[in-house]
């Protein structure tokens, strides 16, 4: 039987992992979505990678992820109304 602090080493590790192909998809796709002026949009990001918004702004705050040398920065949606990809 597996004890409680191993479950959880077992799960953090499971978690860096998955993470790290998070950040290798969004590296890729920032190769193939539009770049205007050297901004890319988040929503761009989101309909390539399927991943939710939240969590592509998660880890491009935690500067984990190296842009391409044509891309300045990507813009994230406000906060708020819209965040989900809807637009009103």
């Amino acid at each position: 039987m597996i004890d409680k602090s191993e479950a959880v080493e077992q799960a953090q590790r499971e978690f860096a992992r998955l993470k790290e192909s998070y950040k290798r998809a969004i590296e890729a796709a920032l190769a193939k979505v539009p770049v205007r002026d050297g901004v890319v949009s988040a929503r761009d990001l989101w309909l390539e990678t399927s991943l939710p918004l939240d969590l592509i702004e998660e880890l491009l705050k935690e500067n984990g992820i190296k842009l391409p040398p044509h891309v300045r920065r990507v813009d994230l949606p406000p906060k708020g109304k819209g965040r989900r990809g809807r637009r009103k």
